[in-house]
């Protein structure tokens, strides 16, 4: 087989490291080749290593000024360097050549979210969506601009396709970080509740006699099960725990595992604060009132 052609395999099976080893080879006997340059430059910055990727794709760009995923390469191998300017340049140099490159639009659409303009972060990320609807990291991206931009309803279903198509379970994992913060929002949005105080009060009381030892399994074992998503204002579903006996919907394991967290380790941010819930329980049962 080519070894050009092997190398293009490898990438296609994850195997990067190899792909790199025969595109160094390759590079060594063709230096002006602007595939090799390109994909080794693409290479080099999925490798962790950007700024070797930043060289080759310059290179690749002096051989051949059309190209425009080259510059979309660059400006991606910037914005892993932290350089959003040149970052931000390369990628519209990019979309001048090329309008519709869905690339091009999703990586504006990352450097404005990380400059904090979600205005356009939403809109490339749009556009982009518009043409490659298909692709995970731009899906959540929209997803993410939508809440940034105080449009929940929109935000959550994005977040729900996300979690529904093929996508890499850590981008799966930001989506349902993304729900609970939506649902959490909701849950919060009329000042405090006090079905979670009620169910902070049967925690304090459960905990308070209670092994630190067992408490800790019991919380850890809730967030464990959050990890897959807690529909918190979903009142009909309900959850077993081996650590626990009876039945719990996910707002009752929220606020058992806030009670156990804050004997655990106050200081920890669990992405959510019942603040307000956790003092008037508290005030509840040691006063009294609750008992």
């Amino acid at each position: 087989m080519d070894p050009f052609e092997q190398a293009l395999k490898f990438i296609q099976a994850g195997r990067l490291d190899e792909a790199r080893i025969y595109f160094e080879e390759l590079l060594k006997q063709d230096p002006k080749n602007e595939d090799i340059l390109y994909n080794l430059g693409m290479l080099y910055t999925e490798l962790g290593k950007p700024d070797s990727a930043v060289p080759l794709l310059k290179k690749c760009i002096e051989i051949s000024p059309g190209n425009a995923n080259a510059r979309v390469a660059l400006g991606f191998a910037y914005m892993n360097l932290g350089d959003l300017k040149n970052a931000k340049d390369y990628t519209l140099e990019a979309l001048k050549i090329a309008p519709e490159n869905s690339f091009a639009l999703k990586n504006l659409g990352g450097i404005s979210g990380k400059e904090r303009d979600y205005q356009s972060a939403f809109y490339y990320l749009k556009k982009s969506h518009e043409i490659n609807p298909q692709d995970p990291q731009t899906v959540y991206g929209l997803a993410f601009a939508y809440k940034s931009l105080n449009d929940s309803e929109n935000a959550e279903k994005y977040f729900k396709a996300l979690l529904e198509m093929p996508a890499p379970d850590t981008l799966k994992e930001l989506g349902r970080e993304g729900l609970g913060e939506i649902a959490f929002k909701t849950l919060k949005s009329s000042g405090p509740r006090m079905d979670v105080v009620f169910y902070m009060i049967s925690a304090l009381k459960m905990f308070r006699d209670m092994p630190q030892k067992k408490v800790q399994e019991i919380s850890f074992e809730i967030a464990l099960l959050g990890r897959q998503g807690f529909e918190i204002n979903d009142p009909n579903k309900k959850f077993r725990l081996s650590t626990l006996p009876g039945e719990f919907t996910a707002l009752q394991l929220v606020s058992i595992m806030y009670i156990g967290f804050q004997q655990i380790d106050p200081n920890l941010d669990l992405g959510m604060d019942f603040t307000d819930e956790y003092n008037l329980a508290l005030k509840m049962v040691e006063s009294g009132i609750s008992q």
